[in-house]
């Protein structure tokens, strides 16, 4: 009895520490294409690259890859640093024969305003987040000016499901920004709207060693300006999350949008990898 009472001990601790590890230091069930409350642990550098590719009416393409780096300043306290470079094939006059530019860097404080773990895998969490994408771009991927931005994400693990919910609002100060999904600039202030959903499909439930796990992800991601222009995408994903690395897979597909002056997308593609430091 004894024994066995020790064996489950030891079990609970450890997929109580593998459950951790993932949402403090990995940033487990994270999707593809919107924040989620999961911060990195204080001292923690989680490196994070993603190649997209976007493909519109008429032929026209735009590739991105996106380097990001979040640290884990204190216990519910993180930085991070976002670049983007483009390369545009588009008709004129936009970026077109793969001109090469940078966007705008975004730098955003994060601070983790909700913490209730319900159990060895199951945790609400959430957080709010403010900066700005300064501008860096060059070749007509980025704005003259700062602007602002500040949002929120309520992320929930239950079992083998995960949900979360994001808002996000920027201020545009100066010319317009580059708006990848739109294929072009606006000069309103716009919001980001995205809802998500991971399943774990393997492994079933976590035993005494932590194991790479495989997640199918949807997200509805949305774009919405001040000028009535708008976008509706649904992003289906797959995730392999390992205790240092994880590998993202997924599709953005357009649902519904209102653009003005800019080619409709109908395809975005992307890879993505993490690294846990």
């Amino acid at each position: 009895m004894i024994e066995r009472r020790r064996r489950s001990v030891m079990v609970g601790t450890a997929v109580l520490a593998g459950a951790l590890g993932s949402t403090n230091a990995s940033s487990a069930q994270e999707m593809l294409n919107m924040p989620a409350a999961t911060s990195p642990s204080p001292g923690v550098l989680i490196p994070r690259a993603q190649a997209r590719a976007y493909f519109y009416e008429g032929g026209q393409t735009l590739l991105e890859e996106d380097v990001r780096l979040e640290y884990g300043v204190a216990r519910d306290l993180a930085i991070s640093l976002d670049l983007p470079m483009f390369q545009g094939f588009f008709d004129e006059p936009r970026p077109s024969d793969g001109d090469f530019g940078l966007g705008d860097l975004e730098a955003i404080v994060e601070l983790r305003i909700l913490r209730e773990d319900l159990g060895a895998v199951d945790t609400l969490r959430g957080a709010v987040y403010a900066g700005a994408e300064l501008p860096t771009g060059t070749g007509g991927f980025g704005s003259s000016g700062a602007d602002p931005c500040a949002g929120g994400v309520l992320t929930g693990i239950f079992g083998r499901h995960g949900f979360d919910i994001g808002a996000r609002w920027t201020f545009v100060t100066d010319e317009s920004p580059f708006l990848p999904t739109f294929g072009g600039t606006t000069a309103d202030d716009y919001a980001n709207l995205d809802l998500g959903y991971a399943f774990r499909l393997y492994p079933d439930a976590y035993g005494e060693e932590r194991e790479a796990a495989w997640y199918a992800t949807s997200e509805l991601n949305s774009i919405w300006t001040a000028g009535s222009e708008y976008e509706i995408l649904i992003s289906p994903g797959l995730l392999l999350e390992a205790p240092t690395f994880a590998v993202e897979l997924g599709l953005q597909i357009p649902l519904a949008w209102e653009v003005d002056d800019a080619p409709n997308l109908r395809l975005a593609a992307l890879v993505g990898l993490r690294l846990i430091f």
